[in-house]
């Protein structure tokens, strides 16, 4: 969808589409895959040259879980503001951002394609490793069964420790040993 902003009545302006993956750019990528059409609300409020842009987008993916390796589909929806100033953006050194000027635009058209916004809004809702369930318990790595659904000999076995205290662990066996050596 292209806005055309000079067209843009003062005040608020409503719009809203709905986009497959394909209009998107979506449907190569890998690591998901859109289920439904994205469903986009887009609310521009414009106030002489500044624009204040909400979109919020609804749609539902379907992962991989990267604890159990089981397909799994979730529902998003994600919102996201952007103000559009009209010039070209003044570059000051060494100034500390605020939200207001990371999601700051410029242009110097008059019209503004929300495509770039949108498909952008979807990328960064899918999580970097996204689970089935939060309490996922994964695959044994001994065997390969999944334990949300089986249990295996292993289980037991396999000591779930952090490993970023494994190494105070086994100090702490050592002293233990050498504590029961000197009594």
């Amino acid at each position: 969808m292209i806005l055309n902003l000079e067209k843009l009545k003062e005040g608020p302006n409503e719009f809203w589409k709905v986009y497959t993956a394909e209009e998107l750019e979506l449907s190569d990528v890998k690591d998901f895959e859109v289920v439904s059409g994205i469903d986009v609300h887009i609310s521009a409020f414009k106030s002489r040259t500044n624009i204040t842009l909400k979109i919020q987008a609804d749609f539902k993916l379907k992962m991989v879980c990267s604890r159990c390796l089981e397909e799994f589909e979730r529902d998003f929806s994600e919102e996201s503001t952007y103000y559009l100033k009209a010039g070209k953006e003044e570059f000051v050194e060494e100034k500390a951002l605020v939200d207001e000027d990371i999601y700051t635009l410029y242009y110097a058209t008059d019209e503004l394609d929300v495509k770039p916004l949108i498909r952008e809004l979807v990328l960064l809702a899918v999580p970097m490793k996204p689970l089935c369930k939060p309490d996922c318990k994964g695959l044994c790595p001994v065997c390969g069964v999944n334990w949300n659904y089986e249990t295996c000999e292993h289980m037991d076995k396999i000591q779930k420790i952090d490993v970023r205290w494994k190494k105070l662990i086994e100090l702490s066996q050592k002293m233990d040993i050498q504590s029961q050596r000197e009594s």
